[in-house]
């Protein structure tokens, strides 16, 4: 008896055992001194970033201020240093210097000039590199990580082309009807010489919305030719046909396809928003308590809280129109309003070059404002109907007297 509960002692004994020599026994972690490096000389670099935007072919020089603070003299040795990290590589060949490889005496400054040439078959994009003028560098925290100068500038070079096609509109906005058949004209002017393709065609828009819906390729029929003549303009047709059940905003776009070089792919892209508008089935009704008043003034106005809404895709639904009912305790009150219309107008200065496509003068916004005025108007509860027909908001404004 005393054997087995010995054995048992012993087996609950040894895992413990077992358990506690896995343990690891922790070590003192030795305190990290800091790092000084004696054997660098900071400069003042001015500017320590710079920014071009050439075309092929082009070249453009800037100038560097250099200033040794240090009571010792420094070797200045100007290099291109290149940022394996860089969208595109800029070519050693493309950069020179107006001096190098001097002595800048301690407390003195200089003056290097930095021309960048940019060679005729260069691609579009954008090029870095960092321009160095001493060899100082700071160690990485790894044996294979790029050394960091630290007497340093960041230049960035975009090489751009100029855009030979033109487009209006970019952006095709307008209020719909549901079941209802749009038309939109994309125009497209060549200034260069030579052709260029066409070949638009439908896409989904690039980001999407979870308020919106989006226009499907059998909703949109597009009629364009292939080529755009030297010097001339041509006409793209995008005839849109909203879904029958469609509400809230539609979305979609048309990409040219447009071979220029100059023209980056979001630059051909016609973003097209439209909103769908649905008419209501009855009519708006506000009420009014009058009680020994002398007059009574109603004023229906298609704008928004004050501000005119602009005219969207040209169409008149911001101006708009309504029909307005007053009504007495006693019946229908019929009474002729006064029509106010205004209308702000811009010049093809304001804004893109609207007297290409629309004339020399565009109206951006138009509001129509319907004025009753009731002399001696009867005790009781009134009430103004209003029915839009083609517009999506209004306001309705009291005076009581």
């Amino acid at each position: 008896m005393k054997r087995v509960v010995l054995l048992a002692l012993l087996l609950l004994i040894l895992p413990t055992v077992c358990m506690a020599e896995e343990v690891p026994i922790p070590v003192p972690v030795q305190q990290m001194k800091p790092v000084y490096f004696s054997n660098i000389t900071k400069l003042v670099i001015s500017p320590s970033y710079k920014h071009l935007r050439l075309k092929p072919g082009d070249s453009a020089t800037f100038t560097v201020k250099v200033k040794n603070p240090t009571d010792k003299d420094v070797r200045i040795t100007p290099k291109v240093v290149i940022e394996p990290y860089a969208e595109n590589i800029i070519d050693k060949s493309w950069i020179s210097f107006s001096k190098s490889n001097f002595v800048l005496k301690a407390k003195q400054e200089t003056e290097i000039g930095i021309t960048v040439r940019v060679p005729k078959d260069t691609e579009k994009g954008f090029y870095s590199c960092t321009i160095a003028f001493t060899n100082d560098t700071i160690p990485t925290a790894t044996p294979y990580g790029t050394p960091r100068y630290i007497n340093a500038m960041h230049l960035s070079v975009e090489v751009w082309i100029p855009p030979s096609v033109r487009i209006t509109p970019r952006y095709i906005s307008d209020v719909v009807e549901a079941g209802k058949t749009y038309e939109y004209t994309i125009k497209i002017k060549n200034t260069a010489n030579r052709s260029f393709k066409l070949n638009p065609e439908f896409v989904k828009p690039e980001y999407i919305s979870s308020f919106a819906e989006y226009l499907s390729k059998d909703n949109v029929q597009i009629e364009s030719p292939s080529i755009i003549p030297p010097n001339s303009e041509v006409e793209v047709k995008i005839k849109v046909r909203v879904p029958p059940t469609a509400k809230g905003y539609l979305r979609g776009a048309v990409k040219l396809n447009i071979n220029d070089p100059g023209l980056d792919e979001w630059m051909q892209r016609v973003e097209i928003n439209l909103n769908v508008f649905t008419k209501p089935t009855e009519p708006f009704v506000k009420t009014i308590e009058i009680e020994n008043a002398s007059k009574l003034t109603v004023k229906v106005s298609s704008d928004f809280m004050g501000i005119p809404i602009p005219i969207i895709g040209g169409r008149s639904y911001a101006k708009g129109d309504f029909d307005v009912k007053i009504v007495s305790p006693s019946g229908v009150v019929n009474v002729k309003p006064k029509i106010v219309e205004k209308v702000i107008v811009t010049t093809g200065k304001f804004a893109p070059p609207w007297e290409e496509t629309e004339g020399i003068y565009k109206v951006v916004s138009a509001t129509k404002t319907k004025i009753y005025t009731i002399e001696n108007p009867e005790n009781g509860i009134w009430k103004v109907e209003v029915m839009p027909k083609n517009c999506f908001g209004f306001s309705i404004e009291v005076e009581i007297e």
